[in-house]
């Protein structure tokens, strides 16, 4: 249902559900594996609306929202994926009169905060302590985007199964806290590897058994073990922070919430410019997980164009 009172049809936020996963827009191959994690998700309710939702009873709280993936090899200034996803989601969130803070690992915080500003919004970046803590400004909800997640001994992976060792900051513990405090907790990944995945481990790995192999030889395997009250899919982690954006939008008749083809293309761009990097050609690029940033582009000009089309009906 709209800010105005109109319901909007469940068969809307499918469609969100399936931006997310790039479905029409990337070759199947790109989205097989947000697929196969939905259908170990086993639910048939659209994922973005049901955790819009939730957000929005929580106007004039505070979220915290987390990410930040970076290995001193591969990405030592970050990848791109999680915090441009961040900085859209955290935008929405106060155009959506929600409260937002970002938290992030050290070596990706200013990159975060140029993101913020290339959004237009003053948004708090803070970057994260070794063994972070509930924020003692009290937080009513946390999402993790595209943030690593320690499988059943301890170890974190990254989506090929290598250990991570340095690098970014565990949050399992914090979300573990989140959970016992009754603080509603929101994953966002694409691979497995991130925070929220525990709440389908076993499922996932059984649907796909070389999920429970890692490269490291810790015996593991490279699934989270932490898990979320509410799980996001998606083909790359910052479409699924999009979806969720958009799903805002749609709930509270806020266009304004969601993010813009010409502001996807501005922040892959700084994001570039910073040093964080594609996480599939681990350079800096133009793109997203291997794909060009114009398939990104695409994606955010059809949840633009959905949001339009639906609030204006």
């Amino acid at each position: 249902m709209t800010g105005d009172g109109r319901a909007i049809p469940g068969e809307i936020f499918d469609a969100v559900d399936a931006l997310a996963c790039g479905i029409d827009i990337v070759p199947p191959a790109a989205s097989q594996r947000a697929l196969v994690c939905r259908t170990a998700l086993d639910t048939h309710e659209p994922l973005a609306s049901d955790a819009a939702s939730r957000l929005v009873r929580r106007r004039g709280g505070r979220v915290a929202l987390y990410t930040g993936f970076v290995t001193p090899d591969r990405y030592p200034a970050g990848e791109n994926d999680g915090p441009l996803g961040a900085a859209a989601l955290a935008r929405a969130l106060v155009r959506a009169g929600v409260g937002a803070t970002i938290y992030t690992d050290p070596e990706v915080a200013e990159t975060t905060r140029w993101l913020v500003a290339e959004l237009g919004e003053d948004i708090p970046v803070a970057s994260l302590a070794d063994d972070p803590q509930i924020p003692s400004t009290g937080v009513d909800a946390a999402i993790a985007i595209e943030k690593p997640g320690a499988n059943p001994v301890g170890v974190m992976h990254t989506a090929d199964g290598r250990r991570i060792d340095g690098g970014s900051k565990p949050i399992d513990r914090l979300f573990a806290a989140f959970d016992r405090a009754g603080i509603l907790t929101i994953g966002i990944g694409d691979r497995g590897n991130e925070v929220g995945f525990g709440r389908i481990r076993e499922r996932l790995i059984d649907l796909d058994p070389t999920l429970g192999v890692c490269a490291c030889g810790c015996g593991g395997g490279l699934v989270a073990a932490t898990a979320t009250d509410i799980l996001i899919p998606a083909a790359v982690s910052n479409w699924g922070a999009y979806a969720l954006a958009a799903a805002l939008a749609l709930l509270t008749g806020r266009s304004a919430c969601a993010l813009e083809p010409e502001e996807e293309r501005r922040m892959l761009n700084v994001a570039a410019v910073r040093g964080c990097r594609d996480g599939i050609r681990c350079r800096g690029a133009f793109g997203i997980d291997g794909l060009d940033g114009e398939v990104s582009v695409r994606v955010v000009a059809a949840l633009r164009k959905l949001v339009r089309q639906t609030l204006a009906y």
